[in-house]
């Protein structure tokens, strides 16, 4: 493929998909430094495998470039291990209240990564994305039955997950 056909197709792709990018990145990061780092990945691997988004699941393909994308800022932030850098933990007048909030975040993001792939995706459509059912049928390309199923399988598995982790 050409330089020029690549930078077509990767232009037009960003112009449909970009709305949905800064909807889905923001949600996941919540943090101006994490959302243009995790941004910048996804921008990243979409010109990497841009033979891949040339067909009809180039959406479902973009979305979990963000998601791995995500992942990779979190790491970059958090480290390997799970250990926030001193540095990075910002004082508040509770610092206690700010670590118990980071540490849950840290433990839902990790429950999530732990789910079937499906349950990960649908459950963070539904309630990150504020997505209905059938759109997430879609995405998933799963039934709408099948997509109540995997948001319903992976809140019992995220409740119990978090129930004996606390």
């Amino acid at each position: 493929m050409k330089q020029s056909e690549r930078l077509e197709i990767f232009e037009k792709l960003r112009a449909e998909h970009s709305v949905f990018l800064l909807s889905v990145l923001w949600k996941l990061t919540g943090d101006r430094e994490l959302f243009t780092e995790a941004m910048q990945y996804t921008l990243m691997g979409m010109w990497e495998h841009i033979d891949k988004l040339n067909g009809r699941q180039a959406g479902a393909y973009i979305y979990r470039i963000a998601l791995s994308s995500n992942s990779r800022a979190w790491r970059n932030r958090i480290g390997r291990n799970g250990d926030f850098a001193r540095s990075r933990i910002d004082i508040e007048a509770d610092p206690g209240e700010k670590l118990g909030r980071v540490e849950l975040t840290v433990k839902v993001r990790k429950a999530i990564s732990r789910l079937p792939e499906k349950q990960g995706r649908a459950i963070v459509m539904r309630y990150l994305e504020q997505h209905d059912y059938e759109t997430i049928s879609e995405k998933l390309c799963c039934t709408k039955a099948s997509a109540r199923s995997h948001v319903s399988k992976a809140l019992a598995a995220l409740k119990e997950k978090l129930a004996t982790s606390a």
